[in-house]
């Protein structure tokens, strides 16, 4: 009789353990949809070397783009770029025009309250840019009476820099082409930007504009992340697999290599 109740209590247990893993493993409605029509929707904002429709090809190209295309490859899934504005990329996805943003969104505390982030697939520091000729090479050199430094309202590099500068006069303007024309004509001493922007703003003028990094305790580091909805937390386990394993490969450092973008892009602070 005891070797019979024993018995049956095990396979009960056993089809409870069933039974709570076959609905814990049961995907949401978009992520079944999209493995299901091996079809995903994702919403990007072009970005220079990041995510970039090239007119000639016809293609999408750039870090973020080659990486897209990898996971395509490693999946099985195609995804439909769907090109739109950085203002309208949480927007978008709320409204249910892309099931993914993949523009490689900055993961704040304030924007956590509208979207759900993946894993970073890439690392940002704050950098100034610089005229060619300035005499600024460090955070200190910029921190003094009588500078200016201009920053896009709005942003992380204006919370980072009304933070931090506590004797250069901070300057918010409405966009970063206005900002850094304050550079260029001698308005403001510096401007206030991500690493790899502003690297990539050097490189093209390097006659006219240099990019200044901070020491590791006088910057500021972000994240580049995927989003998506709470309601598709599944989702983010799903691409959380896919980035956490290309990490371990390098990919995010080859891929940097390959788009002559800063290596502590792939590695973050050191």
């Amino acid at each position: 009789m005891l070797k019979h109740i024993a018995a049956m209590t095990m396979a009960v247990a056993v089809t409870a353990i069933a039974a709570l893993t076959a609905s814990a493993a049961k995907a949401g409605p978009t992520l079944d949809r999209i493995i299901k029509e091996k079809k995903m929707v994702v919403g990007v904002a072009p970005w220079n070397r990041f995510v970039l429709l090239n007119p000639k090809s016809g293609e999408y190209e750039g870090f973020i783009a080659d990486d897209i295309h990898n996971f395509e490859q490693m999946t099985g899934i195609k995804v439909q770029f769907v090109n739109t504005t950085w203002s309208g990329l949480v927007a978008g996805l709320q409204a249910g025009q892309w099931d993914v943003v993949m523009s490689g969104l900055g993961a704040t505390p304030e924007r956590a309250i509208a979207v759900a982030f993946t894993d970073p697939i890439g690392y940002l520091s704050s950098t100034a840019m610089v005229r060619a000729d300035s005499s600024v090479q460090s955070f200190e050199d910029l921190d003094k009476p009588g500078n200016v430094v201009s920053v896009v309202s709005g942003t992380a590099a204006q919370q980072f820099a009304q933070r931090t500068f506590k004797n250069a006069k901070v300057n918010p303007l409405s966009d970063t082409a206005a900002a850094v024309l304050e550079v260029m004509q001698g308005r403001s001493t510096a401007y206030i930007g991500d690493s790899v922007s502003n690297a990539m703003r050097a490189e093209e003028r390097p006659t006219e504009l240099r990019n200044v990094k901070f020491a590791a305790d006088k910057t500021e580091w972000t994240t580049m992340n995927h989003a998506v909805r709470y309601s598709d937390l599944d989702l983010v386990v799903f691409l959380n697999t896919y980035v956490r394993a290309m990490q371990l490969r390098g990919w995010y450092r080859t891929l940097a290599e390959k788009w002559k973008l800063p290596p502590e892009l792939a590695t973050g602070p050191r």
